[in-house]
């Protein structure tokens, strides 16, 4: 007895001398830092400023990106009818890409004969609203004139691209003299314009644009303004304090876009300009580009406010340049509050450690039982509803990132009822858990089985390039047959239907691919039950023969897959 009191005590000592020493080793440690945070404190501030710096370029980069690859498809769509399309299959196509990304504000298609088709999103607020009703887009059609300027023919159309009003007016525009239509035809691929003003709505746009040809000639431009006020208000997003700011400038400090608080100052500007304003009309200080350093940066102090200028990375395309503004003080509060409070934060951290590790060596295991609990089936062990939906979109979001092909198997068991009304509930418990049981000796631990409904199962496996869909699918359903024959013997009249379709049929939408396989499995059972059926080929579903019998995967006439006998 004494001999294990005095072990405890050791190992009480053992341990107690270990947290210690952690503890000396932690207020130690965060000492060290203070002191090191003092030293480096310059360098931690151009660190910080230089990495909002990549951030905010980044997210710019992202921006312009995605309206680039809004002309490089209108482009590409383009060519693939050979350089010109209808005018009401080109509105489809325009507003299409213009529903799917919002930084861009409008797209353009322009001919060699001068005639243009520019389709815009409309976004009515106040007045506008009372105005344009429910307005979704607005297309404006220039055709030049023969003596001279140009007609313009704008019509507002709903969501649905039904037609509510046209106007036409003669103006004074030709569209092979815009810049943009010139700056197309000199370069090969996607190129961004010089800020210009827009002769839609009288602001400052930039544009990507590339030309399109067809048999060897240029068939037609493509561009897209992208949405200044959305690019204001990331630039206004800055984790820099409440006084930071940020612009877009060209090389030689022209405006290419700026934060939303500074729009009104812009429109101001405008009003007096026909061209983007400078850098210098907003107080902003510019270095020329061959000022950058290596890295394609430049930090300077102008009083109380530390400015960076940054160039967009080469690979995005843009020669536009990132401009920073913040207050000294914003940029490094952290690490100088760190020398005053090193010390009660690491004790603090300390104390909720111990007490974080506590609770959770306490909830551990009840989370765990909780967390199973709410994804499992109680009675067959299998997934549940929410489970298999959650799993089945992470399961396709993998498989159409590799190329796996996925299959899914719905089940349904035949006549099922019968066992409760003649057996009881509790008979029917135990068929569902043979099928479950089944189930869960069927499927790899990557698959996914699970229960849906009440007597109503689903099984989503990977399948490789030399295994078929078709035999996995019958041996699953025969597998579960078997278990309900051996469940009991009240269980005789009992069977099993299976209906399945493939990702290689279907595509990666959850959606799609379990109506398929519900479709071939309620169009099968129409045929026979105890079988296993593929999409399209049943007869009633597409795919099937002129005469209505169901077809194997060849395309000729065939059986459902054999099964037990009397199943």
């Amino acid at each position: 007895m004494i001999r294990g009191r005095a072990t405890r005590s050791r190992g009480m000592v053992v341990a107690v001398s270990i947290v210690v020493l952690t503890l000396v080793a932690l207020m130690v440690t965060s000492i060290l830092n203070a002191v090191v945070a003092d030293r480096t404190l310059e360098a931690a501030s151009a660190d910080s400023y230089a990495y909002v710096g990549d951030l905010m370029s980044e997210r710019v980069a992202t921006f312009a990106g995605a309206a680039s690859d809004v002309v490089e498809g209108t482009a590409s769509e383009l060519e693939r009818h050979g350089g010109a399309m209808s005018d009401e299959d080109l509105l489809r196509a325009l507003t299409d890409r213009l529903e799917r990304e919002p930084a861009v504000g409008s797209i353009f298609v322009a001919t060699p004969d001068g005639h243009l088709t520019a389709v815009a999103g409309v976004e009515p607020t106040g007045l506008a609203a009372a105005e344009d009703g429910d307005a979704a887009y607005t297309r404006l059609l220039v055709t030049p004139q023969e003596g001279g300027g140009s007609s313009l023919v704008t019509t507002r159309y709903t969501e649905d691209l039904e037609e509510l009003d046209t106007t036409e007016a003669a103006i004074e525009y030709s569209v092979i003299a815009r810049a943009w239509y010139q700056d197309a035809l000199a370069n090969d691929g996607v190129t961004w314009t010089e800020p210009y003003v827009s002769a839609r709505n009288g602001e400052i746009v930039v544009s990507p644009v590339t030309s399109v040809t067809a048999d060897g000639v240029t068939a037609a431009v493509v561009g897209a303004d992208l949405d200044l006020d959305l690019l204001g208000a990331l630039l206004e997003d800055i984790p820099l304090g409440s006084d930071a700011r940020a612009f877009i400038l060209t090389g030689d400090g022209r405006v290419v876009a700026a934060p939303a608080g500074a729009r009104e100052e812009l429109r101001r500007i405008l009003g007096t300009t026909d061209s983007a304003p400078s850098a210098a009309d907003f107080d902003l200080p510019t270095v020329a580009p061959t000022a950058l350093d290596q890295a394609g940066e430049a930090i300077r102090e102008r009083g109380d406010t530390v400015s960076l200028e940054r160039e967009m990375d080469a690979d995005t395309g843009l020669d536009w340049i990132l401009h920073l503004e913040a207050s000294a003080e914003d940029l490094t509060p952290s690490i100088n509050d760190f020398q005053r409070t090193a010390v009660w934060v690491t004790s603090l951290s300390i104390l909720m450690v111990i007490v974080a590790a506590v609770v959770a060596l306490r909830l551990w295991r009840p989370i765990r039982t909780l967390r199973v609990r709410a994804a499992t089936d109680a009675l067959t062990g299998l997934a549940n509803r929410y489970e298999y939906a959650r799993r089945l979109r992470a399961m396709l979001r993998t498989a159409e990132q590799s190329g796996e092909t996925i299959l899914l198997i719905a089940l349904d068991l035949d006549d099922f009822k019968q066992v409760n009304d003649d057996h009881g509930h509790d008979a029917g418990d135990v068929v569902l858990a043979a099928v479950g049981d089944s189930l869960r000796a069927s499927v790899r631990q990557r698959d996914l089985a699970a229960r849906v409904g009440g007597d109503e199962f689903v099984v989503v496996m990977r399948v490789s390039e030399r295994a078929s869909a078709v035999e996995l699918a019958r041996r699953l359903r025969d597998d579960v047959a078997l278990a309900i024959l051996e469940s009991f013997h009240g269980a005789s009249g009992v069977g099993a239907t299976a209906g399945f379709a493939t990702t290689a049929t279907t595509g990666y939408d959850a959606h799609t691919l379990q109506t398929a396989a519900d479709d071939a499995l309620v169009a099968g059972k129409r045929v026979r039950k105890g079988r296993t059926y593929a999409f399209g080929h049943v007869a009633g579903t597409a795919g099937t023969a002129g005469d209505g019998a169901p077809r194997d995967d060849a395309g000729e006439t065939s059986r459902p897959a054999d099964s037990l006998p009397g199943n």
